[in-house]
């Protein structure tokens, strides 16, 4: 009887809970919700930058761009985050879903999956679920999976003739008209700026607690400004590459001229 009393007094006090808890109220208030999108072959290259031995696991499809996460988020800050630390990632509940989210939703960085769901559900999904269309796991990360079928950035490009190259820029100006030209509302594109070029990495809409679609004017993230009417962190003034390959081929050329020139240099 006192081992039970002990066991309860122990649970009570690491405030653990053994019934999936229910959010009640909007403790972690936020504007608006974040849908970011993920183009996989500028996440390997940064994960390979970082440390050589790096490996990716990329999407089956070569055009697929992925689910990076969906964000409740306050305007001008990064919060909220972690909203309910007892309510943690249950593969379980996404288990009807998880062949699609391994498409759609992969972890490029590492070969677990899990361990990108189990962040962006304890991290956002917790905040996200006071909204009943998202106050579940499967809830959270089917809404995720409808927004990227519905807008498919690799598609919303291609309309606009912007597909990947190695080789060719693109005006950050293009970019931006041919998303807002199909959704109809401003959204903020994230560039890796790594070694002083442009690299496109991540487009995020932005919606309302209605889950409608909203301007991403206010977020703040990775230092992004506006550029005239370009909510981004990308260099204006040059050009973006929306790279076809992890480790493009223009890289193996830049790192030549570097070497031809330093030799001449050093002569």
């Amino acid at each position: 009887m006192y081992a039970k009393k002990f066991v309860a007094c122990f649970l009570t006090l690491l405030n653990f809970d053994f019934v999936q808890p229910t959010v009640l109220k909007e403790d972690h208030p936020f504007d608006l919700v974040i849908f970011t999108q993920f183009w996989p072959q500028t996440v390997c290259k940064e994960w390979k930058e970082h440390n050589p031995s790096h490996t990716c696991a990329m999407p089956a499809k070569k055009d697929s761009w992925t689910i990076h996460g969906v964000w409740p988020t306050k305007l001008g800050t990064k919060t909220p985050a972690f909203c309910n630390r007892t309510w943690l990632f249950d593969p379980e509940e996404v288990r009807p879903i998880e062949k699609d989210l391994l498409a759609m939703w992969p972890n490029i960085e590492v070969e677990s999956a899990y361990t990108l769901w189990a962040h962006e559900w304890n991290k956002h999904g917790t905040c996200a679920a006071v909204l009943e269309p998202l106050n579940s796991q499967l809830k959270y990360f089917q809404q995720g999976l409808t927004w990227l079928q519905k807008y498919f950035i690799y598609d919303i490009l291609k309309e606009a003739n912007i597909v990947p190259s190695d080789n060719k820029e693109y005006r950050i100006e293009d970019i931006y008209q041919a998303v807002l030209k199909n959704v109809s509302v401003r959204p903020a594109i994230e560039c890796d700026r790594e070694h002083g070029g442009n690299f496109i990495v991540e487009v995020r809409l932005c919606f309302s607690k209605k889950l409608e679609l909203v301007d991403c004017d206010g977020i703040a993230f990775h230092d992004m400004e506006e550029y005239g009417s370009i909510l981004t962190n990308c260099n204006p003034n040059s050009g973006v590459y929306y790279l076809e390959n992890a480790v493009p081929k223009t890289v193996y050329v830049q790192l030549y001229k570097l070497l031809s020139w330093l030799q001449w240099f050093t002569l």
